[in-house]
């Protein structure tokens, strides 16, 4: 087009399928709204003059001498698309064989060529640039995957609205994804496809496992029962006969820990456990059940995949099974890995043990494909830098043959970030570079604010990369510790200076002559940086509410609860996508906002609220010892000037971030002590005395207060305060002693241990 005036046609095949249709169509939606000319969708058997846009493989491509990609086999591997002009046509195609879509990945390629940019779904995160004149030189691109399944899609611990389903798909789309809609995958408890309870149950009782409790269970199969391998192999084969289409059967045992404990299933268990591979591994007569369901498919349809997935009690690989069939594919579930580090970060014994893990499995399997988690931490909406992380990792997953990903996400496209955009660009493209996409988002969103904005996410980035934090999806995160004040002043003045930029642009628009059509696009940018600043300060209000329960002060750290909540709220005006609310169905689990809150809110009430009357804060530092040979006790070092030398420590953080790691991240195990003084006032005297531990991460737990052994329980609830009543133990008007030991387990996905929130003496007040 020419100065907004249409100079093309866009061209169809008289019988085009709905993929290449629907990419004629958004060709047309988007170039009219980049130009103003909307060009006119005909088919090749129309009388065309003039240059054509061909749209999707046809007669009149293939008359040009262009062979556009197609066809679908077993291998998954035919994706592909071309962007070619050929004289004075453009070529705009793909294999569209289902399940490919690639004609509307050319379509979309092409857009992005001329400036179109899908950062985040819906209208906040489209970039769509005015060009009246749009021409296009000489073009020969061919492209094609380097992974087969790209996936990102909404577990729901963020709310999901069926406007954000239809924006994730779209985005999908616009980034060349793909759903694996078109899949049978592995699904938790999709094990009760292979034997339906309700055909099976009553007449092959045997197939069924049976419980701790000697009961048989409908959603789970025995085994090592081999009716059940006969009655699987039996169903699979049914459904590709009847489903020639048919490429793949997944099945699954059903989410967490499950087992058979029948005796012959629980001989064959082999007893490997540690590292948080779901205890005791379940691998071994998980994959040779597999393993013979897959050899007898094999058999008759040699072409067609099973899927299983390495998760929870099933990540390791088999010891003891042998060579596994070639029609046998896994996903490989990154579930007990860090999600702070890379792969084989020599820092992160996590991620060294999953690539060891991951290693095994392209050795031995023909299709492995992974199952990750982004956000991988709990559900406090802070930001989650993995852009480090990705930029090393997939190069490697790639190296490895992996065959893609299915990217657990969440509907929280600001605690995420990039994260997305640039996993849907390695997922095509293992080699991008990283920093030119982010340097290009930086630019195209935000303007003359890029600067800024870039310097203030790979601040960020660093922080992450560098931390000694291990962590994954589910487990809190001492964030404190990862943003120190030092670089939140250092966050805080970037954002001021890219808000600089919007006030610049205001005065700008009020100078006379700005032309009217520049309007929608600075207002555009100054919504984008507006959010921007808001989910820093929701991440400060967070950072200050933490440091606020470390001081002591639970009533300001609910005021700062507060606050990211009313920040939550700015933001769900411009998009409740961005960053949500916590959904009301998961507000009590750990780590919510609303967890946070009401954790601090009952302590609060304790240290001199409704509840209580704040006696004495214990000490943010305490004296701190290992006891690896366990000899504390018998030489009683919960006494003064017992067991020296003793190290301080913050009794606000757990141990492992405080120099109780080695260089490759492994923490400190076994026991370990704590010893404090306090100075407890006269007016305690014959008043009820409890002390309150704001949170402890141990398996077993004893307290001694002024040398006396006053609370004992052999595992604590680590993320929830608890209180010990300590009356007859107290001296008032004195100092006094409290001695904590503590025990962790060998480290696993969640290496920690020890205090990590302030404890404090308190009174209760009488009930009216």
């Amino acid at each position: 087009m020419e100065e907004g005036t249409p100079k093309a046609v866009i061209v169809v095949a008289a019988d085009a399928g709905d993929v290449a249709r629907s990419a004629a169509e958004a060709l047309q939606t988007y170039l009219e709204r980049m130009s103003g000319a909307r060009l006119e969708i005909r088919t090749e058997q129309d009388a065309v003059t003039g240059p054509r846009v061909l749209v999707g493989p046809s007669a009149a491509v293939t008359a040009l001498g262009v062979e556009v990609p197609s066809g679908f086999t077993s291998r998954m591997n035919e994706e592909g698309f071309l962007v070619r002009t050929v004289d004075s046509d453009l070529v705009l195609a793909g294999n569209d064989h289902a399940p490919y879509r690639g004609t509307l990945f050319a379509v979309y390629d092409f857009l992005e060529h001329q400036g179109c940019r899908w950062f985040f779904p819906g209208a906040f995160g489209e970039v769509v640039p005015s060009h009246k004149t749009i021409v296009v030189g000489e073009v020969d691109r061919v492209e094609r995957p380097d992974f087969r399944f790209r996936n990102i899609w909404y577990s729901g611990w963020m709310p999901v609205r069926e406007e954000d389903s239809r924006n994730l798909a779209a985005w999908l789309d616009h980034n060349k994804m793909t759903s694996l809609s078109s899949l049978s995958l592995p699904g938790d408890g999709s094990i009760t496809r292979l034997a339906p309870a309700e055909q099976f149950f009553d007449s092959h009782p045997e197939i069924y496992a049976i419980d701790e409790k000697g009961a048989r269970m409908r959603d789970m199969l025995c085994l090592s029962e081999p009716e059940a391998v006969r009655i699987a192999v039996q169903t699979i084969t049914n459904e590709f006969r009847a489903h020639p289409d048919m490429m793949s059967f997944g099945f699954a045992p059903p989410d967490g820990h499950p087992q058979c404990h029948c005796p012959r299933c629980q001989a064959a268990i082999p007893g490997f456990s540690g590292k948080g591979f779901g205890d005791p591994s379940l691998s071994d007569i998980w994959f040779k059940f597999a393993n013979a369901v897959a050899t007898e498919v094999y058999k008759e349809f040699p072409d067609r995949w099973l899927f299983t997935n390495g998760y929870a009690n099933r990540v390791r690989p088999p010891e003891g099974v042998g060579k596994l069939s070639p029609n046998l594919g896994i996903q490989s579930a990154m579930l007990d890995t860090c999600t702070l580090h890379s792969i084989g970060d020599p820092k992160c014994w996590p991620r060294q043990v999953y690539q060891g893990v991951l290693d095994r499995w392209t050795r031995e399997l023909n299709c492995v494909f992974i199952y990750d988690y982004d956000p991988g931490k709990s559900l406090d909406n802070l930001p989650f830098p993995m852009l480090h992380n990705l930029a090393r990792d997939f190069p490697y997953f790639k190296q490895r043959n992996v065959w893609g990903f299915w990217t657990e996400g969440q509907n929280c496209w600001m605690v995420t970030h990039l994260n997305y955009y640039v996993r849907a660009k390695l997922m095509w493209d293992a080699d991008a570079d990283v920093r030119t996409l982010v340097r290009d988002y930086c630019e195209e969103f935000y303007g003359s604010a890029a600067e800024a904005i870039e310097e203030y996410i790979w601040t960020l980035e660093d922080a992450i990369d560098q931390t000694q934090v291990h962590s994954n999806w589910g487990r809190l995160l001492p964030w404190t510790a990862m943003l120190t004040p030092d670089l939140l002043r250092r966050l805080d003045a970037l954002v001021r200076q890219a808000q600089s930029q919007a006030d610049q642009w205001t005065s700008a628009l009020a100078v006379p002559g700005v032309p009217v059509e520049t309007w929608p696009d600075i207002e555009a940018k100054q919504d984008r940086l507006r959010v921007f600043a808001w989910v820093h300060d929701h991440m400060t209000a967070f950072l200050e509410m933490e440091r606020a329960a470390g001081r002591g002060d639970f009533a300001r750290a609910v005021a700062w609860a507060d606050k990211a909540q009313g920040l939550r709220d700015d933001v769900a005006k411009v998009d409740a996508a961005l960053l949500p609310h916590t959904p009301e169905w998961c507000r009590e689990s750990n780590g919510s906002i609303e967890w946070y809150r009401k954790t601090y809110q009952s302590l609060a009430n304790q240290a001199g609220g409704p509840e209580g009357e704040l006696i004495a804060l214990l000490p943010a530092t305490w004296e701190f010892k290992t006891d690896p040979e366990e000899l504390g006790v018998i030489y009683q070092w919960y006494l003064p000037e017992s067991g020296q030398p003793w190290a301080p420590i913050d009794g606000t953080l757990y141990w492992d971030i405080q120099g109780r790691q080695d260089a490759h991240g492994w923490p400190y195990t076994g026991k370990a002590w704590y010893r404090a003084s306090v100075f407890v006032p006269e007016s305690a005297k014959e008043k009820p005395l409890r002390l309150t531990f704001g949170g402890i991460y141990s398996t077993g737990l004893w307290v001694w207060i002024n040398g006396q052994l006053a609370d004992h329980r052999p595992r604590q609830d680590t993320r929830t305060p608890f209180s010990i009543d300590v009356a007859g133990h107290i001296r008032p008007g004195e100092m006094n002693t409290v001695a904590v030991l503590v025990n962790t387990i060998t480290a696993d996905r969640s290496p920690r241990g020890g205090l990590y929130r302030r404890a404090f003496l308190w009174s209760p007040r009488p009930k009216e």
